[in-house]
């Protein structure tokens, strides 16, 4: 994974080409790696729900003698959150308007986690 600084500059840059409203790394754990939020957003239990979200997924799948998902997207009335798989040990997820374009930012949001890519 990139320096901590390097990180912060790649997701502000994701964030904005894809009018994100959030954007973090977060650990599988459900700890915050780095995160660029609203202000008065908890970014612990941002991330801690994000991890519990892919957590759940996998072991699902895991029921079913299926693969882990690679992403989840959730879409809402006026949001969509999208959790891409950064390693074995992170999650990109980001946060944009519900009238953005979902195979754009999923693309972006993918090659911006394999660029961040941990363990």
């Amino acid at each position: 994974m990139m320096a901590t600084g390097n990180v912060g500059a790649v997701i502000k840059d994701l964030k904005g080409r894809i009018g994100g409203l959030a954007a973090a790394l977060v650990s599988r754990d459900g700890l915050v790696l780095y995160a660029d939020v609203p202000t008065g957003v908890y970014t612990e239990t941002f991330a801690i729900m994000c991890a519990t979200i892919i957590g759940a997924a996998a072991t699902a799948n895991t029921e079913l003698n299926r693969a882990p998902p690679d992403r989840i997207v959730i879409e809402g009335s006026d949001s969509k959150t999208i959790l891409v798989g950064s390693g074995k040990k992170a999650l990109l997820v980001v946060v944009v308007d519900h009238s953005a374009n979902s195979d754009k930012v999923v693309a972006e949001a993918t090659k911006v986690a394999e660029m961040l890519r941990a363990g």
